[in-house]
């Protein structure tokens, strides 16, 4: 569908729009812009959250992606957009695809921690995979996995999702009493993505 129609590409392809595409598009800004009294970074901020509504809420990735490519369009330096064009890739399964646009988000935005959490769960599942296939190579993943989870905690102390994602990494690391507290940190925050055999297997390898 993506190569039929650039708004389901990130940044719409980075092609060259038709006379009528170019047409809607000022269209939609005018109104849109009209709507949220002039503040386009406001109105890019509204499509973004829109964006991921439609992802997470409802499944929905093709309007995700509109929405998100709407984003960037009212505001080209809203981190957000990126954040959204990387975390569809990242749902996808193609993670280089979605390191690529968290970089850009990151530009914009260097202590966006949910970007930088995700960025981190990307090499955590590049980890798993080197496991899995017998390469060589995961010790690297982990290092990079506890480098972008590290520095998310830095800006957002009170992500349960960053919390729990860096137990797991300390864990592999050997790191046992750091993965033992923050397993306990996010346990009281309720995290609900806690899995019994994660805790089973911190009990196994941490006795």
């Amino acid at each position: 569908m993506a190569n039929e129609d650039i708004s389901l590409q990130p940044e719409y392809g980075n092609v060259e729009k038709t006379e009528s595409q170019k047409t809607d598009d000022e269209n939609f800004k005018k109104d849109i812009v009209e709507y949220y009294k002039g503040d386009t970074n406001i109105a890019s901020k509204k499509m973004s959250d829109l964006g991921f509504t439609y992802l997470y809420e409802k499944g929905d990735f093709v309007t995700a992606m509109r929405r998100f490519n709407q984003a960037y369009m009212l505001n080209s330096k809203n981190a957000d957009a990126y954040y959204g064009f990387g975390t569809i890739f990242f749902n996808l399964g193609a993670m280089g695809k979605a390191r690529e646009q968290y970089d850009k988000g990151l530009e914009f935005d260097p202590k966006h921690s949910k970007i930088l959490t995700d960025y981190g769960t990307t090499y955590l599942g590049d980890y798993y995979e080197s496991l899995e296939n017998g390469k060589g190579n995961s010790n690297e993943f982990l290092t990079k996995a506890n480098e972008y989870l590290e520095k998310s905690f830095e800006f957002d102390k009170k992500d349960s999702n960053t919390i729990y994602k860096l137990s797991i990494v300390k864990m592999y690391l050997g790191d046992c009493k750091q993965a033992k507290e923050l397993l306990k940190k996010a346990k009281k925050m309720d995290n609900l993505n806690i899995t019994e055999s994660y805790e089973k297997e911190l009990n196994e390898k941490c006795n």
